[in-house]
This record gives structure tokens, sequence and C-alpha cells, in this order.
């Protein structure tokens, strides 16, 4: 990441399971000028939560539920780093504003710069399997998360809805979706956000799960 450093800096909060591996990555990514690592001192909202753990556990949920604020714009958006995660922890993480994962075994710190980069930007990373199993979780109703009611259908989309839905599942930030769209990008933040609002959705990575569903992607 570079820039001019003129914006306001991306706040992040790091977590993992050692504060070896939390210190190195912390010094990586602080590296850039447009982030500002938060320390556990700090009284300023984080915007990112970077999560790296090998495995989830029930205290990590704990740790995360802290962050969480009743309006889901105010929370920060969640990167996680992991091993894979089950399918009820994946509806968990979900529901706790998970908008990226990388496979543990491979990120790199360079690919974790790449990854905070692409969430400024407003894309959400989540491998298609992955997307296959949250969807699976949201047809059961298992998980721990209440799937969003099936009452409207696939009607309730527009069809510039669905036109962002299938650039999101793809993987584009709101930059990339709004130049393919023609849209501007403050248009392409509120069909997103009205969507997700409408269909009471998490976030963007719920959204897409949600249209696979419906069978609209």
């Amino acid at each position: 990441m570079s820039g001019s450093g003129t914006a306001r800096r991306m706040r992040v909060v790091v977590l993992a399971e050692d504060r070896l591996t939390a210190q190195g990555v912390e010094a990586h990514v602080a590296g850039d000028e447009r982030v500002q690592v938060l320390g556990p001192g700090d009284d300023e909202s984080p915007d990112v939560l970077l999560l790296i753990t090998a495995e989830l556990a029930e205290n990590t949920f704990a740790v995360l539920r802290k962050f969480c604020r009743k309006n889901p714009d105010e929370s920060p958006r969640l990167i996680l780093v992991a091993n894979r995660p089950t399918a009820e922890q994946l509806v968990c993480v979900v529901g706790l504003g998970l908008v990226a994962f990388m496979s543990r075994e491979k990120a790199t710190l360079a690919d974790i710069s790449e990854m905070l980069c692409a969430v400024a930007r407003g894309a959400a990373s989540l491998p298609q399997s992955m997307l296959g199993t949250l969807l699976e979780q949201l047809r059961t109703g298992r998980g721990g998360e209440q799937a969003p009611e099936d009452g409207e259908g696939p009607s309730s989309f527009t069809d510039r809805e669905l036109a962002v839905l299938r650039q999101l599942a793809a993987g584009f930030s709101t930059t990339e979706i709004a130049a393919a769209l023609h849209y501007s990008e403050r248009t392409v933040k509120y069909i997103i956000h009205e969507l997700i609002a409408r269909h009471g959705l998490r976030n963007r990575v719920h959204a897409v799960a949600y249209a696979l569903r419906q069978g609209l992607l």
C-alpha cells in the first residue's frame, strides 16, 4: 500500500493467538502511512479487525463480539486469517462482520497488506467454496445465525441491485463496481446499504450469500 497520507488513516486492530505474531504483523502494516495500528489502550474504534488464528475458539468469538455495535455500519470489518473454519463457525464470523478470508497456511505479510487495501476500497473476498458452505448453512438455518426470511423472494431485488451483487460475488471493490456499471461510488455504496438494510443482512458477504440462496448468482 502507498499513498499521500492526506486521507484519514484506516484504523486497524490486530488480534492473534500470540503476541509475537501480533507484533510482527503490526510492524508490517504500520509501515504504510495510511494505516493506524490501534493498541489495547486506545480509545478510538477500529475500522478493521485483522484476526490471525489457527482455529476459531469460543473465547475468540467473545473477543470479536466486544467490537460489535448495534448499528452494523459502525462495527469494524473483519479480515480472518485462519485454517478453514467449520460451517457453523463461518456463519458466526459472517454475523460478526467478516468481509474477507485468507488461509493461514498460504498467506504472507504482503498478502495481508494487499487485502487491507482491498477492504479499504470496499471489497469483500470469500472463496466460492466458502460461499457455498455459507449458503448451505443459511438454507438449513443452522449455526446460531438466523437466516433472512424468504417472504420477499428474488423479485424484491431491483435490476441494479442484482448487477451490483454479481460484481460483489466476483470480488470487485466499490471503485471497480462503479467503473464497470458506470455508477458513482456513492451510488454503489447506497445500493449496497439499501439492499442490506431491506433484507436484514449483516454485510456484503452475507448479501452475496443471500443472493446465492435465492438462486440469483
